[in-house]
């Protein structure tokens, strides 16, 4: 009898160890994506360029017309601020839609780059 209580108990045993194992696996993971603030976009972006019709104006360009202080950060919980030509104005966003002053717009991301193109048609690229 004694065998088949040290069988029950080592097999009790290896269930809980393997149910602790699973649990801080779980932790594990929901601290990575707490840590990396659930978003993909999370950080800051200097203005990188502008486009207007077939017109680039490059980084250069904007430094040298003394417009190269403009960015976009996102915050975490959806929020974030951006500057551009000495203007400073919050938002918020979820996902890659971003809304200011009631008018929502769609940012598209490229690697370490956004863009946003506002409703007077200039896109403004922003780059991390």
């Amino acid at each position: 009898m004694p065998e088949k209580e040290a069988k029950k108990n080592t097999g009790l045993i290896a269930g809980i160890i393997g149910g602790v194992v699973a649990v801080v696996a779980i932790v594990v993971v929901i601290v990575i994506i707490i840590a990396n603030g659930g978003s993909k976009l999370s950080g800051k972006y200097n203005v990188y360029s502008m486009k207007e019709g077939d017109t680039e104006i490059t980084a250069e360009m904007l430094k040298t017309f003394g417009m190269d202080d403009g960015y976009i950060e996102f915050k975490d919980g959806g929020k974030g601020t951006m500057k551009i030509n000495g203007q400073t104005q919050d938002f918020t966003y979820d996902g890659n839609k971003i809304t200011a002053d009631g008018e929502t717009k769609e940012l598209k991301v490229d690697g370490d780059k956004v863009t946003l193109e506002p409703a007077d048609g200039t896109s403004i690229t922003f780059k991390k």
